[in-house]
């Protein structure tokens, strides 16, 4: 099949195709003869779990990492495939741990402003930058 058609039965465009083959993520596929690239059923297959390590937020040296010495005959490597899972999970987590902490801190700089406006002032540079401030209002909304 031609890339338009590859990129139909996949969902992902013609010129992504084209930047996976070029980054290595997709095999480089055969041409024919008038110069047109050429692909078979795995190609859409291969695309499939490009997509789905994007979803699940693998960078593109992550997807390199596992398909280094992915073999068509032999597929990929369940244990690397799992130790990147593991990885990207780590990752996540710290991730939310992050965002929690942030959001925390915004709810306490509401509460702070709206206390401050109520009795007709406004938020100090020393409030803004009080360390133990943040801190324990964080503890109190977890």
């Amino acid at each position: 099949m031609k890339i338009g058609e590859l990129a139909k039965v996949s969902g992902v465009a013609a010129h992504t195709i084209r930047f996976y083959e070029s980054k290595g993520l997709l095999p480089k596929t055969s041409r024919d003869p008038n110069g047109y690239r050429s692909y078979d059923d795995d190609s859409a297959e291969h695309l499939a779990r490009i997509q789905c390590a994007k979803r699940l937020g693998f960078s593109l040296e992550d997807m390199l990492t596992v398909l280094a010495d992915h073999s068509p005959t032999a597929g990929l490597d369940h244990d690397k495939v799992l130790q990147q899972l593991d990885l990207r999970l780590l990752e996540v987590e710290s991730l939310m741990q992050g965002l929690l902490v942030q959001r925390d801190e915004i709810i306490m700089f509401q509460e702070q402003l709206q206390k401050n406006w109520q009795e007709g002032t406004c938020m100090q540079t020393s409030e803004v930058f009080d360390s133990n401030l943040t801190t324990s209002t964080a503890a109190t909304f977890k």
